[in-house]
């Protein structure tokens, strides 16, 4: 806590004069800047984030710009109860509302949907690279099951880029920064003539390794990413707007730091990690866990590659009534190799493949605005298909004697002879076909009573094919894989999910609103293979289901310049489908019932005209309502975890903003501008593995950011220096058992613990940035 009053501190005094807002002589000199409104699109119509009467926080394109953001995971660090997490590789990734959150791209849906531009990415792996030109970001919090439809239970990101202007404009960036960190990008827009108009925009960034891997003695963890996006507005006539627009993205990267927890080690797991590779092995248990600086094997990449086309149409009847069609293809691969094992030795590579084709339609029928009643219909409909390819490697070292006594063979001379590439092969397929009907209206008693009511229905059909075949015997002796053969598998879902809502104005500025609604996430298959082989239903989980309920309260004070919201929640998920580890691999099940409560709160305050406070907080009391035959602790038996808290579901989180822009009166025509940061993250249990294991349990972390520059009055350039986790803060993302712990002697069964792996998050950077626009 006494971090977060340090830096309030610094906050206040990176703001010259805040201390005293009047001149000796009780004069005035700054006044109070009244707040503009943010433009949200959440009920699928343009309004006031203060007129939406649900759990929302919308950012919008200067917030966006002054923050340096980039991607979505940027903006979890400002939005109270959302978290975005990533393990050894970023397609592995969590994006978690109010604590709940599926991860990585197999076989189970996520919770929180994303949808950009009207159009939605199935899989967080697509998700995760620069978002570039953007308008707004809206974090919508709670089930959006009416409006926002596939899986949505806990919320929904709901991302706008910007659209071509009616007049010429470009702009231009680039940096430099620490880790040899480069970028560069721009955008262009404007008429093509009289009734299309169009607008491009790219961005290129690079960056070295955050360490080194001391076994090979070189830099790891390199990364690149490419975006481009281009968009075309027709106007064809008075009523008709059809606006296309296409996007290519790529990330290549080298994966990153997954550090050894100093202190989690077994003596019989040091001693067999020592037989296996040396007794230099032993560095690998003493270096610092978050310097970044590793050794192990470690030759990851991954080559993340994703296009998509859409076609937005706006008709606008002659009743006032308006009539839109999205259309969407989107094509996403990831082919990753990952050094699982993270030993000195090659053990066991994975090599993942990832390919995802969609497509999407959806119609909406808008009633006009400022009506008694107002509503919105619609269609969805949706295909895909999905496939994961999954093979090990033997590795280099796999064939000698110290692996063949841990398989208990006597020799390893069997295992030279099977086959050492693709020893293990794993392939999923799955199609998907999906449709819903939804319709919401809301019924304005008087401009301060309104009554909305939604609802949707929901079918969704998948088939799937799943085999892991076995290609060398030590494979199934070491207890990794087993052969099996899954054909035929099968979902069948269906639901109606809805959302009720009272909105009510005592006075103009403050809205009072209650919610009832509910979410859905459709079952799915497990895509790993295992062992021993899944029996049929093991290999299939059922649908999730959430039901939430919301009081809240949004108010604009202090003659507008201050802008405070808060939402008091209650969530109940039912056939929470949550994941086992089993040190090889993750296995999904329906396990209980799960309540999420709490509350979450963030402001916008504007007390002088050169300063602008933004933050938030939340509060988040987790608890399995049922949750018995949970996995068990290491070398112990199965638990009941009723009663016990959710991994991931920290207590408290919160942030804090101050900005300060003012004349550079020394050169005329210029602005200077300070900006400070502080994002708190509390004491949390980031274990893989849900099962309450007090290795895997992080204490809260804070981070702060920097931010100073100079730009002229016109913003026609910009030249900024900034910071970012600046104390230089050690933390992990996530924390998961030693792969292969259990073979390798690393189970204590009278502690109950194993060696624990850390995906570290990054370390203090910096860098330079410059903007021109005309």
């Amino acid at each position: 806590m006494y971090k977060s009053i340090l830096m309030t501190g610094v906050c206040l005094a990176l703001v010259p004069g805040f201390a005293s807002a009047q001149e000796s002589d009780g004069t005035e000199v700054q006044e109070a800047r009244r707040l503009t409104a943010v433009t949200v699109t959440a009920q699928k119509r343009a309004q006031d984030v203060q007129d939406v009467p649900i759990s929302i926080s919308a950012y919008g394109e200067d917030f966006i710009e002054d923050s340096g953001v980039e991607t979505l995971g940027d903006i979890s660090l400002y939005s109270p109860n959302f978290t975005i997490t990533s393990s050894s590789q970023k397609t592995n990734s969590r994006i978690a509302i109010r604590g709940v959150g599926s991860v990585g791209n197999a076989g189970i849906e996520p919770s929180v949907g994303v949808f950009i531009d009207g159009v939605y990415y199935p899989r967080p792996g697509s998700v995760i690279g620069n978002l570039i030109d953007l308008e707004a970001i809206e974090v919508l919090r709670g089930p959006q099951g009416t409006l926002f439809g596939r899986n949505t239970p806990m919320g929904a990101l709901n991302v706008r880029t910007k659209n071509p202007s009616d007049d010429f404009e470009y702009y231009v960036e680039g940096g430099f920064g620490s880790y040899d960190a480069f970028d560069l990008g721009g955008v262009i827009s404007g008429p093509l003539s009289d009734k299309v108009s169009g607008r491009l925009s790219a961005k290129y960034s690079e960056r070295g390794g955050y360490g080194d891997n001391l076994l090979t003695n070189e830099e790891y963890g390199e990364q690149d990413d490419f975006n481009i996006r281009g968009k075309l507005l027709f106007d064809l006539s008075d009523n008709l707007e059809v606006k296309v627009s296409a996007d290519y993205g790529e990330i290549n990267s080298g994966g990153q730091a997954i550090e050894f927890l100093n202190g989690t080690e077994s003596p019989v797991f040091l001693g067999t990690l020592q037989a296996l590779a040396g007794p230099d092995a032993a560095q690998i248990l003493t270096n610092d866990p978050f310097d970044h600086d590793i050794y192990q094997d470690h030759r990851d990449s991954l080559a993340d590659e994703q296009w998509g086309v859409a076609v937005d149409a706006s008709w606008e009847l002659g009743s006032g009534h308006t009539l839109r069609s999205i259309t969407s293809y989107r094509d996403w691969e990831a082919k990753y190799f990952e050094s699982a094992i993270r030993l000195p030795i090659q053990l066991f590579p994975r090599k993942t493949d990832y390919n995802n084709e969609t497509f999407s339609q959806e119609f909406q029928l808008l009633s006009p605005t400022g009506e008694t009643f107002e509503y919105v219909l619609g269609a969805f409909f949706y295909d895909e298909t999905y496939e994961i390819s999954q093979d090990f490697d033997l590795g280099a070292q796999f064939c000698i004697p110290v692996v063949a006594g841990l398989a208990g063979l006597p020799a390893a001379q069997g295992c030279a002879a099977g086959q050492q590439i693709d020893a293990s092969d794993g392939e999923f397929a799955q199609d998907l076909q999906s449709m819903a009907f939804f319709g919401q209206g809301t019924y304005h008693v008087n401009d301060q009573l309104s009554f909305t009511l939604g609802g949707r229905w929901t079918s969704d059909e998948k088939d799937a094919d799943f085999s892991n075949v076995v290609n060398n015997p030590f494979v199934i002796a070491l207890s990794v894989r087993d052969n099996e053969n899954r054909p035929g598998l099968t979902v069948d879902d269906s639901k109606f999910t809805y959302f009720a809502n009272a909105s009510y104005f005592p006075v103009d500025d403050t809205m009072l609103f209650a919610t009832v609604s509910t979410g859905y996430k459709s079952g799915g298959f497990n895509t790993d293979g295992t062992f021993p082989a899944l029996t049929e239903e093991q290999r299939v989980f059922a649908e999730e289901d959430t039901t939430n309920y919301e009081v809240g309260i949004k108010t604009q004070l202090l003659d507008n310049t201050l802008q405070l919201n808060a939402t008091l929640f209650r969530m109940d998920i039912e056939g929470f489908q949550d994941r086992a580890f089993d040190g090889i691999s993750f296995i999904t099940r329906n396990v209980g019932e799960l309540r999420q409560q709490g509350v979450e709160a963030d402001f916008v305050w504007a007390p002088l005209d050169q300063l602008t406070f933004n933050g938030g907080l939340s509060y988040l009391d987790s608890e399995f309502q049922d949750y018995r035959n949970a996995s068990p602790l290491p070398g112990g038996p199965v638990q009941d975890l009723t009663g016990q808290r959710a991994h991931f579901a920290p207590e408290w989180q919160g942030s804090l903003v101050a900005d300060w822009t003012d004349a550079f009166t020394p050169i005329s025509g210029t602005e200077y501008f300070l900006r400070g940061e502080t994002q708190y993250v509390g004491d949390q249990n980031i274990g893989g593995n849900t099962n309450q294991n007090p290795q895997s349990f992080q204490e809260g972390y804070q981070l702060f950011n920097a931010r100073i520059g100079l730009r002229a009055d016109d913003e026609r350039w910009e030249v900024n220096l900034f910071g970012k986790n600046l104390g230089d803060e050690g933390y992990c993302l996530t924390i998961f058992d030693q792969p292969f712990g259990g073979q390798l002697g690393g189970v204590n069964p009278v502690a109950n613990t194993i060696p624990q792996r850390c995906a570290v998050g990054a370390p203090q950077t910096w860098g330079v940035q410059l903007k021109l626009r005309n």
